[in-house]
């Protein structure tokens, strides 16, 4: 991952993880979770995450597997 990609994720998690907002994770090569960061960058490698679908399950998410964070919307019924 370059520089740029790098600081781009860690401040979009940095910013869902202090204003503990609901975001949408998507992974490389594919793949995708809704949740809460529960810890900021640790070690400069990985973060804690509540998954929406499982919050009592912590996620251990690396920052190398994070393709981009969004906003989470809630599904429409």
């Amino acid at each position: 991952m370059d520089t740029d990609t790098d600081t781009r994720i860690k401040n979009r998690a940095s910013f869902y993880f202090k204003e503990k907002l609901k975001c949408h994770l998507k992974f490389k090569p594919t793949g995708f979770v809704n949740g809460l960061f529960t810890s900021d960058l640790i070690d400069e490698s990985y973060y804690w995450f509540a998954d929406v679908r499982f919050p009592d399950r912590p996620l251990r998410i690396f920052l190398a597997e994070i393709f981009d964070i969004k906003d989470y919307e809630e599904p429409v019924e």
